[in-house]
């Protein structure tokens, strides 16, 4: 007898688990966030903490990121609703561009480390370009009035700063022995706005005027050389992610105050981001509050 109720005791505690473990971590109005979607968002916030030497409490990150997905939720479902959606050709060029910024050897251990695979990467794009354009939908850029801009600007507690930066030429090559090809001629005393065209006219480099670019845009070796490069001297050829590249610098900026004219689309995009997180932020939480959410963390 007492073998068998420790065996029904046994049991009901498995089945007691078993339940548990198979409960979603949260419904939302029904719908349900699985435990595989929190784990896949936990595992990917703490390995972005480690790197930053982060000290971590996991039952608070936990609760968090449950919230951040509940809200997500209610978000995608208003906006289905809506009709908003992002098409297949917007994904892949966003994604593109992800592969195109990192490299692709770079892109898969990145998926790797966060325990994603591609089609999971894309799911996730797909929902955060539906949240923009849903969120977006809370203010247009004619909400903001120029005076409110120019306020901006003038009680700023700190100045604007405006970076140092460089007006430059760049031919880019497809291979790093063309590049190097046309580096020894350089030296020899060509002309590189001559030398650029004549590479252009016969299609073996692309040649582009640049325009206006800070130097840390680029990678951290090409920026560092290109900050000790004075007006009208030339550099490379650099690796990039695309090819190799020679540059001239026409003309240097130093760092100083950012006019108003300078900054003011980049102020209107400031307020615009303020007003839309603003109201998107009390319409959330009204929503919640009609909402019907259960979590289940334990």
């Amino acid at each position: 007898m007492r073998g068998t109720a420790v065996t029904a005791a046994f049991v009901i505690v498995c089945a007691f688990f078993m339940s548990a473990c198979s409960k979603p971590a949260a419904t939302v109005n029904g719908k349900k966030i699985s435990r595989e979607t929190l784990e896949l968002h936990m595992k990917e916030r703490i390995e972005e903490h480690k790197k930053q030497h982060v000290t971590i409490d996991e039952k608070k990150l936990r609760e968090a990121i449950i919230q951040e997905l509940v809200g997500e939720r209610i978000t995608l479902d208003e906006a289905a609703e809506k009709g908003i959606t992002a098409s297949d050709a917007e994904v892949d060029k966003e994604l593109e561009a992800i592969r195109k910024r990192v490299g692709d050897e770079s892109f898969e251990r990145q998926l790797a480390e966060k325990g994603m695979t591609v089609d999971t990467f894309r799911k996730r794009i797909r929902e955060k370009m539906i949240m923009t354009k849903f969120i977006e939908g809370f203010a247009k850029e004619s909400d903001i009035a120029e005076q409110e801009m120019q306020d901006y600007y003038r009680n700023s507690p700190k100045p604007f700063l405006r970076p140092a930066r460089v007006n430059m030429k760049i031919v880019e090559f497809q291979t790093e022995d063309a590049a190097r090809v046309a580096a020894e001629d350089l030296k020899k005393g060509a002309d590189f706005d001559a030398y650029a065209k004549k590479l252009s006219d016969e299609n073996r480099a692309i040649v582009s005027d640049y325009g206006w670019v800070s130097p840390d845009f680029f990678s951290p070796d090409m920026a560092v050389s290109i900050k000790g490069l004075k007006e009208e001297q030339h550099g490379g050829p650099y690796k990039g992610q695309k090819g190799f590249y020679m540059v001239r610098v026409k003309e240097r900026q130093a760092e100083g105050i950012a006019t108003y004219a300078e900054i003011k689309d980049m102020i209107r995009q400031t307020l615009l981001q303020q007003k839309r997180t603003a109201a998107y932020m009390q319409w959330l939480e009204q929503k919640r509050s009609t909402s019907k959410i259960v979590i289940n963390l334990s």
